[in-house]
């Protein structure tokens, strides 16, 4: 297996910082930087990928840069800090928003990993299930939830998730004490103590919370919403209207979804690639845990990506994909996350082209 050095990349916010690898390849090919959310599963194949040398074999140089969100991964977007991107809704709304990103795909579901958290003694979970008119499986009511103090990612897939789960008690953000903290920050400090609840996406808090029922409940998720969340390839807009990095990121799209091919055929490979990972990444997990992480979300197919953008969506201008970011935009707007208009500025950036032409190269 390669040994990775990674060295720290410099952002304008201080909220967090990228992870960089540098690559060793031979000359001639195809180079191609990458920007990843570390430890997350629409990573996982990237990683894989590199570990098996298969990006080589392609004649494509990759460059990774991790962030721990996708809104900071998409500031880097400003000074052109990379050319492709795996990430979430929330660095998808941000990068098309505010630098003009290409949407080319998506990878996998994103709303498996995804849980709201409170203390098993906690009101909310003694007040029980069966008030939310979203979903009666929903712990908590109005009454108990109104107030509390929320530790949660902004701009994400995390508030989303929590939006649409107030929104189910007649609440809305105004209504609780919102803290804003990326996932492992929230983690930690709610291991700690603070706050009266905290919602988690990816990998080891979540499933480690999941395990500790007598300390912690799970009260809501992404599913029990009905949140309908997926991960997405994002592309510079520079690198993408160059036709030497249009190629280099075809040659991606084609390694990685033949690593998922590979990792429907090979899971307990992927379940210890996936252990070594988040090793690296800083957030260790037991294989128990790493098993169940691995399961929590559904990759697409080739064949089943570039449909859900050739697809129209039931009563809907919009291809299946488009229409589903859409509507997570129009969620955020109506709470006043984003601005009125920012609809019509999204749409027309999700371009089937070159997925398709992966897919045609691919028979």
């Amino acid at each position: 297996m390669k040994v990775k050095k990674m060295v720290a990349l410099a952002l304008t916010t201080a909220m967090c910082a990228g992870l960089a690898t540098q690559p060793v390849m031979a000359d001639d090919g195809y180079s191609l930087t990458v920007s990843g959310i570390g430890g997350s599963l629409n990573w996982l194949p990237v990683y894989i990928a590199q570990q098996e040398g298969w990006f080589e074999e392609e004649n494509l140089e990759i460059e990774e840069v991790l962030f721990t969100n996708g809104p900071v991964q998409m500031e880097s977007l400003s000074s052109d800090g990379w050319d492709i991107g795996c990430t979430g809704v929330g660095g998808v709304i941000a990068g098309v928003l505010g630098y003009d990103a290409k949407i080319l795909g998506a990878s996998n579901t994103d709303d498996g990993t995804q849980y709201v958290f409170a203390r098993s003694d906690s009101d909310i979970v003694k007040a029980g299930q069966g008030n939310n008119s979203i979903n009666e499986e929903i712990y908590g009511d109005a009454e108990t939830w109104k107030g509390k103090s929320i530790l949660c990612n902004t701009g994400s897939v995390t508030q989303y998730v929590l939006i649409k789960m107030l929104e189910g008690f007649g609440l809305t953000q105004n209504d609780v004490e919102f803290i804003a903290m990326d996932p492992a920050t929230a983690y930690s400090a709610f291991l700690a103590g603070e706050g009266d609840a905290c919602v988690l996406t990816g990998s080891g808090g979540t499933f480690k919370m999941l395990e500790n029922t007598e300390e912690y409940t799970a009260v809501a998720s992404g599913p029990l919403v009905d949140s309908g969340l997926m991960c997405n390839f994002v592309a510079n807009k520079n690198s993408y209207e160059d036709e030497e990095k249009y190629e280099a990121m075809k040659a991606f799209m084609k390694v990685y979804f033949k690593t998922l091919d590979w990792m429907a055929e090979n899971t307990e490979e992927v379940v210890q690639y996936c252990v070594d990972m988040n090793d690296e990444n800083g957030s260790s997990m037991e294989p128990e845990i790493v098993e169940k992480y691995v399961q929590a979300d559904k990759y697409y197919t080739l064949d089943e990506a570039v449909q859900m953008m050739e697809t129209k969506a039931e009563g809907s201008e919009y291809s299946e994909m488009e229409s589903n970011l859409m509507d997570v935009l129009d969620f955020f707007i109506s709470v006043g996350n984003y601005m009125e208009g920012d609809d019509e500025k999204f749409a027309g950036h999700v371009d089937s082209t070159l997925l398709k032409e992966v897919l045609d190269e691919s028979k």
